[in-house]
């Protein structure tokens, strides 16, 4: 059966087109044959912290307003990272060093295109707010050799064999810029890194804040070189806080699981939202939930400070990590990679490489 967007399944319950209304029909039987129910028992992970975060997220998006299709990209987003979105490891996040020849071609890379004149401007980002878009550093050959590089490292995190999609970058931020919080892509931002290449000299710390499956809101200060694991399309993620300094800038690498059913993932978010998304859930007396703000793909509280009411109670963890093949994760356990390789590897590729350019 053919699913359509959610832009359809909403023009279909409001009767407008037949034909879409009868796959919105068919959709909900199928919710039914799997035997689903709402509001939902089951959690994924079923950690008690998890639950109560998402069972929070859900009667806020339950209050949404169904007149756009903002509820249903939030069913489906919520959705994905509560119930349907299989977890990888016990936190979702962990922070490592990189390999520091890996490091240092970056830094070049940055340092030498910042200084130059001519600079490209990366186009609108859905969940960026800025009014001075990020400059883009791009090197394709160099970033589809550090994706393949770092593929044992996600790896060794992940414990599961990964596909490298791809890396994506430099990226460089700008001042007074923040991020909303959002998923990233469920086909193929399965297992992905954020490598700190660098900021300026006198910046502020500009936190990357990432929700965990205990129901911890964190907020990791990376510094120069410091590689943020994640699974970025099941953890909402962003910089709510807005950046207060020169530059910020990363390379971003993504990796899918070799067994990963792309077309089942996203069919399996579909019948799992519930018949009743369309109701608008009123706000019973004493009800002090915050409401949620929908920006197209990302998700912002604008009742709470910094636009996410997380930040009010957080797990602060400062750069630099402990080092390459050590991985700080959780309440600040510090677990060792196995079976990757040594970092004297990535330096010799690296001498290679710029033997080979002489």
């Amino acid at each position: 059966m053919k699913l359509l967007s959610f832009s359809a399944l909403f023009i279909g319950l409001l009767s407008i087109s037949s034909c879409a209304a009868l796959i919105e029909k068919e959709r909900v039987g199928e919710y039914h044959r799997r035997g689903h129910t709402w509001p939902p028992e089951d959690f994924t992970p079923n950690t008690p912290g998890w639950k109560k975060t998402n069972e929070r997220r859900f009667r806020q998006i339950a209050q949404l307003d169904a007149a756009s299709d903002a509820k249903y990209q939030a069913y489906m987003l919520t959705v994905h990272s509560a119930l349907t979105g299989k977890n990888f490891t016990e936190y979702g996040w962990g922070v490592t060093r990189a390999p520091q020849a890996v490091i240092d071609k970056l830094k070049k890379r940055l340092h030498d295109g910042m200084e130059a004149r001519n600079k490209n401007v990366e186009s609108a980002i859905k969940c960026v707010e800025t009014d001075s878009l990020p400059f883009f550093l791009p090197d394709d050959d160099m970033n589809a050799e550090i994706v393949r590089e770092l593929l044992p490292l996600h790896e060794a995190w992940s414990g599961v064999d990964l596909v490298p999609n791809n890396a994506y970058g430099l990226r460089v931020y700008r001042n007074e810029t923040n991020l909303n919080m959002h998923l990233d892509k469920t086909e193929t931002h399965i297992i992905s890194s954020i490598l700190h290449v660098d900021h300026g000299e006198n910046d502020e710390p500009w936190p990357i804040v990432i929700e965990d499956f205990h129901g911890n809101t964190n907020e990791v200060f990376l510094e120069s070189g410091d590689m943020l694991f994640y699974e970025s399309s099941k953890l909402f993620h962003g910089r709510p806080q807005k950046m207060n300094g020169e530059f910020y800038s990363s390379l971003f690498s993504h990796y899918y699981p070799k067994d990963w059913d792309a077309q089942k993932v996203e069919q399996d978010i579909h019948y799992r939202i519930p018949e009743v998304w369309l109701e608008i859930a009123p706000k019973e007396d004493g009800d002090e939930i915050e409401t949620l703000l929908m920006i197209e793909t990302s998700m912002k509280e604008p009742e709470c400070e910094d636009s996410w009411c997380g930040l009010k109670d957080t797990l602060k963890w400062f750069g630099p990590a402990p080092g390459y093949g050590k991985v700080l994760s959780g309440l600040g356990a510090v677990e060792s990679l196995e079976e990757i390789p040594p970092e004297e590897s990535f330096e010799k590729t690296a001498h290679n490489d710029d033997k080979d350019e002489l």
